[in-house]
């Protein structure tokens, strides 16, 4: 008996280990598939508004396949008994949206795929408004390892290319050869800057400004956490694109963070003041003043003394400067003036560019989009840190609307210090 006891249970056992649960091949947790969906439509928007090389086949058209993916995971969260679009305080910032960039693409005279594709950047906007905002702060984690994922392998191919390594290279032109690159597929060097020593690191987008103020925004999502190893990644990008505006950025950033995180700011302020001043005097000084830091940063702080104005304040030329000193007083103030109608210059960006083409009309509706998108705020001193950034990348850099700006200053005005962790068993309250 005891014999065919053990025999019968071994038999058992070995039939529950045989068995399949074919179920698992047809059967998805349909919150994994809307969180999916919304990942990887957002990573798109994201990345597809930075113009990677990669990107380029898609010009302005990424908005569309990415609203098709995030389409999908809308649908299937409503089919959900808890979704995660949850929130009912979206209408004013999306109304305001799409009057705003219907307003942008009919004063740029603009074609009709442009009114098509907008549609599709609406829909974007309307699922990030309408997100749990602590899914919304996982989000740009995820964008933070995307990025890092990205930059590893592009700084190291980086690093090789500056040892001497011989790497394959095509070239590469962008935007009606308004920019020429040898794109190491890894990373791109500016034809403009190949003569240059040690040229600045953009990775594979169009510029270092670019680069940097992506990853200067994205630490501004990861306060108490830039230990980790993605957030160091971008840290070390940010240093070495050279980018003034990044510099500027995520030296606001780091007093910002110690404020919302209720530290202790006097000691970090001398403790930084000593350190940036130990590396400018070591820049200065450093082989006479002939390097990169001395040269890209600390030579672009010195005032110009025939125009009293600091030499790296050139987000646009002089011809651009006077010709919006005149655009201000006029008529035209209000509607905005076709940027096509004057000679190009060098550096033309930030706000200047974006009130000349889009008037005090266009200024206004994107205050009062970004007015009530932070309206809803949890945290007074992230809203205030956002307002901040918000204005300071505004001001150097301008496209206020790319994605890979509005999204993060919409996470971090929209969230509390240390965020919630949401699991699939207890999903995040509505605000």
């Amino acid at each position: 008996m005891k014999v065919r006891e053990t025999m019968t249970i071994d038999t058992e056992k070995l039939k529950s280990l045989l068995q399949v649960d074919l179920s698992k091949l047809y059967l998805w947790d349909k919150r994994k598939v809307a969180l999916l969906c919304l990942y990887a439509g957002m990573v798109l928007v994201y990345f597809g508004s930075l113009h990677p090389w990669f990107l380029w086949p898609l010009k302005e058209l990424y908005p569309i396949p990415a609203a098709a993916i995030l389409f999908v995971g809308y649908l299937v969260s409503n089919s959900m008994e808890e979704s995660i679009f949850p929130r009912r305080h979206f209408l004013w910032g999306l109304a305001t949206y799409a009057v705003l960039t219907y307003y942008i693409i009919i004063s740029g005279g603009q074609n009709i795929n442009a009114y098509i594709v907008n549609i599709a950047s609406i829909f974007t906007m309307f699922v990030a408004l309408r997100s749990q905002m602590d899914i919304l702060q996982q989000l740009c984690t995820v964008f933070c390892k995307a990025m890092a994922i990205l930059l590893v392998p592009s700084m190291f191919f980086f690093l090789l290319y500056l040892l001497g390594f011989p790497l394959p290279s095509v070239n590469l032109t962008f935007g009606d050869n308004q920019y020429s690159y040898s794109n190491y597929f890894f990373f791109m060097i500016d034809d403009r800057y190949m003569m240059v020593f040690i040229p600045r690191f953009q990775s594979v987008f169009l510029e270092p400004g670019h680069l940097g103020s992506a990853t200067s925004l994205l630490l501004m999502t990861q306060f108490g956490q830039w230990k980790r190893w993605w957030n160091v990644v971008l840290i070390v990008a940010t240093v070495i694109s050279f980018s003034l505006a990044a510099y500027a950025i995520i030296i606001a950033l780091v007093f910002l963070g110690l404020w919302v995180q209720r530290k202790s700011i006097i000691k970090h302020v001398l403790l930084t003041v000593s350190f940036l001043t130990a590396v400018s005097l070591g820049a200065i000084f450093y082989n006479g003043g002939d390097n990169m830091l001395n040269t890209l940063i600390l030579a672009r702080l010195e005032v110009d003394e025939s125009t009293g104005d600091i030499v790296g304040n050139n987000r646009v030329d002089k011809d651009f400067e006077k010709e919006f000193d005149k655009f201000i007083v006029s008529s035209d103030a209000f509607l905005g003036r076709d940027m096509s109608k004057i000679a190009e210059g060098t550096g033309n960006s930030g706000y200047r560019v974006f009130i000349y083409q889009n008037g005090l009309l266009g200024l206004l509706l994107l205050l009062f989009f970004y007015a009530a998108t932070f309206c809803h705020y949890r945290d007074v001193r992230y809203l205030l840190c956002a307002i901040v950034i918000a204005t300071l990348i505004f001001w150097i850099r301008g496209y206020p609307l790319w994605f890979s700006n509005c999204i993060p200053l919409l996470c971090a005005a929209l969230s509390r210090y240390t965020p919630q962790i949401v699991s699939p068993q207890q999903p995040a309250k509505d605000l």
